[in-house]
């Protein structure tokens, strides 16, 4: 991974390869959000253009959007800014007495589809990465749908001078984004920019050693410097990505089940001697009993397993997970049986 030269974020080359949708991942209090707000109220104030600022949740929002000029209030001393609203999905955001964007939640995208955003040019997404690993049900849907609504507009049917951008700071590769768009498969460790080959998207990915080193520096980032999240918070390991149970069992296996996720088929296999389950990309088709996580990913005779959490052959595997009595073939599946565990409490 290649590190920046200036202290703090610029977006400036991740533009540079007009991409619709741009994907910033980096270690944490670099700057992105300060630099993609600024760049925010730079297109309103010079174009025009409205913007769009988005979390997962409303509460997300209630929490973020009223303080959503503070940090750049000191760049633009002779404007206003004002926040009007309880910052939750509809608040509107002021600039010099004009609405210049408006707060939207992603879990409530689908009621504003039938508004006319013709006029917006940035979806702002902040903190798109769930520390906790728990996303909306269909959530890459949900986003792609909801920017097809706002990227329509004077008489084109995509404005593709619409951004939608994606900021989070490094919580985990193996994350439904990357996994439903094939961006994945096509990251190599070291890369600093990784692009769609028809130009869909671009993801950075940016160590910024210069701020590492300043908080590494202070009292805080002395006492966490041996701990996970200094490695997350300094060195830009990736939070929730670990080889932790990521083995192959030893020993004689019979196939328990199929798990569907993200239109993807993982097979759960058992080995007795140890005890253990093992989730694989490998799986047996003429297996009957087939758990399904999202509704697209649905079909007949599935078992919609988040519906089904009382099912026997869930409540086992939860059992398994709990004991630590599973082992995952890679951390895509490690990931995907992650992402099962929470979405089905």
């Amino acid at each position: 991974m290649k590190t920046t030269t200036s202290k703090f974020y610029n977006a400036r080359r991740a533009l540079s390869y007009n991409t619709p949708f741009i994907f910033s991942l980096g270690n944490r209090s670099i700057g992105k959000t300060f630099d993609w707000t600024c760049r925010c109220v730079n297109n309103f104030l010079h174009k025009g253009s409205k913007f769009i600022y988005m979390r997962r949740y409303d509460e997300d929002l209630k929490r973020t959007t009223p303080s959503f000029f503070d940090n750049i209030q000191f760049k633009y001393p002779s404007t206003e800014f004002q926040v009007k609203g309880s910052g939750k999905s509809g608040t509107g955001l002021y600039i010099n007495g004009e609405m210049a964007g408006i707060s939207i939640a992603l879990s409530l995208a689908t009621k504003y589809k039938s508004i006319g955003f013709a006029d917006y040019d940035i979806i702002l997404f902040d903190e798109f990465l769930s520390e906790d690993n728990k996303y909306l049900p269909d959530e890459v849907d949900k986003a792609l749908s909801f920017y097809q609504s706002v990227a329509r507009g004077y008489g084109e049917a995509i404005r593709t001078d619409v951004k939608f951008v994606f900021l989070a700071n490094n919580v985990s590769l193996y994350n439904p984004y990357f996994i439903d768009l094939n961006i994945l498969p096509n990251i190599h460790v070291g890369t600093q920019y990784t692009v769609d080959t028809d130009r869909a998207w671009v993801v950075e990915f940016i160590q910024n050693d210069e701020i590492a080193s300043e908080i590494a520096s202070t009292p805080f980032g002395k006492m966490i410097a041996k701990t996970k999240y200094g490695d997350y918070a300094l060195k830009s390991a990736y939070y929730l990505d670990s080889n932790v149970f990521i083995e192959k069992p030893e020993g004689n296996a019979k196939y328990y089940c199929t798990l569907v996720a993200h239109g993807k088929k993982y097979g759960i296999y058992e080995y007795t001697d140890q005890a253990l389950f093992y989730v694989s990309e490998k799986v047996d088709h003429t297996c009957k009993d087939i758990f399904s996580l999202t509704t697209d990913d649905h079909r007949p005779n599935y078992i919609m397993i988040y519906r089904n959490s009382t099912n026997p052959l869930y409540m086992l595997l939860k059992f398994a997970f709990d004991n630590a009595c599973i082992r995952f073939q890679n951390g895509l599946c490690k990931a995907m049986f992650l992402e099962f565990m929470a979405y089905s409490v």
